[in-house]
């Protein structure tokens, strides 16, 4: 028997010999506000590759203002939430479109600027490298950082011209596919036209996305934004055009479809009719889907197992979500413990590799949906709560990093067996999912390190872990404090974990 094959064996009995133990010290001798914690240091599952936020519709106002270089330093700095996605909004042209019917076009942060401008003289659109400057003044500022290494291009609507309706916020009636049939070509190009511009500026373009939430049915006497309806077979037409084009010119990008607008069966339909297709399969990077809407723990389990089995391949992207309907205030404890609490599900629930705050910066003041609160001018700003939520996981996470495996014992919480499970020397041992106010992510960074995110929205705890030989840091947010250390040890320790609360805790070798 190998050495390595003989230590893992010694580890794993080892392991589950303490655990049995430590679950009959848990039951007879400390009760529920107690939980025992053991940190699985073998199996991995999905590798991390991002923590991002889109620019949408932020950007294009933030940029000219003066607070400009405080919105990038807070997201995409070390010094901040140090986040590598940067979802950039191709507009689709409702800021300038004559007959647009977005809500107060003139001053809606969500009629945006396009780079494709109608030419009076010529009677021809062309390109304008100058428009939507602010937008793309924000991009360079939060490219300075040095955090950045991936862009992605999205798309909430076609440009306006290419509509059947003439406007880029949807169809005439309601569920009305927008985009014209005669017009796939001309979106792919545009699309692609604009990579090839942003690329050449040495902005590090990966992903391409023309759908956003396809589903939704967008237009009728709905206008509040760019959007657009689209059938799945739609879906599967355009990609087939944008594939077809991303290989004529020989770019080195992806595709990312389709952006449902939830977990269920859309999105699981979606992805049965793309790998159907050679042709999209081939340029796909990331199958995304959003969070909105998804309280059911149940739900996001099956949805992940659905993906994983059928499509291991397949790089899963959480792409967009805030708290809808936004009921808490930006100082809230309570909204920032639903952000993470869906982060952590979607991380070990549908197994995702990336996970993406829809928006980083919106108007509303104290009931702002976003993790940063802003005048209409941008000019003045707060922080909200769910700033801290997302910095729990960027800021301990890095690229690179695993999730990793868990268990825990406590009397009031329920452990449910995971769809997926560890496999060690050629046996299969199940792994367990928490539920009932409280929430468990771990991870193994590419130092070695080990980082847990606890997300408790019980009462107070108290978290016995066991990782000898490295140092203990634990960082909490609650309704008093933001990200503060609030622990410090060596070795086998405790770490009180307070109500309604978000802890990371940090193992450093």
């Amino acid at each position: 028997m190998e050495r390595n094959t003989l230590i893992k064996k010694i580890i794993f009995r080892l392991s589950a010999l303490l655990f049995v133990m430590s679950t009959i010290v848990g039951w007879f001798n400390i009760g529920p506000e107690r939980v025992l914690l053991k940190v699985d240091t073998i199996c991995q599952q999905q590798e991390i590759t991002g923590w991002g936020t889109s620019a949408c519709w932020w950007a294009q106002v933030a940029g000219k203002s003066e607070k400009a270089e405080d919105y990038a330093r807070l997201l995409y700095s070390e010094e901040g939430l140090g986040l590598n996605v940067y979802r950039y909004n191709v507009g689709a042209g409702e800021k300038d479109n004559p007959d647009s019917r977005i809500w107060d076009n003139e001053n809606s942060w969500r009629a945006a600027e396009s780079f494709l401008v109608y030419n009076e003289e010529s009677g021809e659109y062309e390109y304008d490298w100058n428009k939507d400057k602010a937008a793309q003044d924000m991009l360079d500022l939060c490219l300075s950082y040095g955090c950045i290494d991936t862009v992605v291009l999205f798309a909430n609507s076609p440009h306006y011209s290419m509509c059947v309706s003439g406007q880029a916020s949807g169809g005439l009636e309601p569920a009305q596919s927008n985009l014209k049939k005669d017009c796939y070509d001309d979106f792919a190009e545009y699309m692609l036209d604009i990579a090839e511009y942003f690329i050449s500026k040495g902005v590090p373009v990966k992903y391409i996305s023309p759908v956003n939430e396809p589903q939704w049915d967008w237009g009728g006497e709905w206008v509040g934004q760019e959007a657009c309806h689209y059938e799945i077979d739609e879906v599967i037409e355009l990609g087939k055009v944008f594939a077809a084009e991303i290989k004529e010119r020989n770019l080195d990008v992806k595709l990312s479809l389709a952006e449902s607008g939830q977990v269920g069966d859309h999105a699981m339909d979606c992805i049965d009719k793309i790998y159907e297709n050679d042709d999209i399969v081939d340029v796909l990077g990331t199958y995304a889907y959003h969070s909105y809407w998804t309280n059911d723990f149940l739900l996001k389990k099956a949805y992940g197992e659905y993906i994983h089995k059928n499509y291991g391949d397949v790089e899963l992207e959480m792409s967009e979500w805030c708290e809808l309907p936004c009921e808490h205030t930006i100082d809230d404890i309570e909204g920032a413990l639903i952000m993470a609490r869906t982060i952590s599900e979607d991380v070990t629930l549908t197994g995702v590799n990336s996970w993406s705050a829809w928006v980083a910066v919106n108007q509303g003041g104290t009931f702002a949906d976003s993790m940063i609160a802003a005048s209409d001018d941008c000019n003045s700003y707060e922080i909200a709560k769910r700033y801290y939520a997302m910095a729990h996981f960027s800021k301990f996470v890095p690229v690179g990093s695993h999730a990793v495996n868990f268990d825990v014992s406590i009397a009031d919480i329920t452990a449910e067996e995971a769809w997926w499970k560890q496999e060690i020397d050629g046996k299969e041992y199940p792994v367990y999912l928490i539920e009932n106010n409280m929430n468990v992510s771990s991870f193994k960074t590419p130092d070695g390190d080990y980082v847990v995110v606890i997300v408790n929205q019980g009462n107070d705890k108290s978290v016995s872990l066991c990782m000898p030989l490295f140092d203990v840091k634990a960082y909490t947010t609650d309704a008093d404090r933001n990200l503060e250390l609030t622990h410090e040890s060596c070795g086998v320790t405790t770490v009180d974990i307070p109500a309604s609360s978000i802890t990371t805790i940090v193992f450093e070798k």
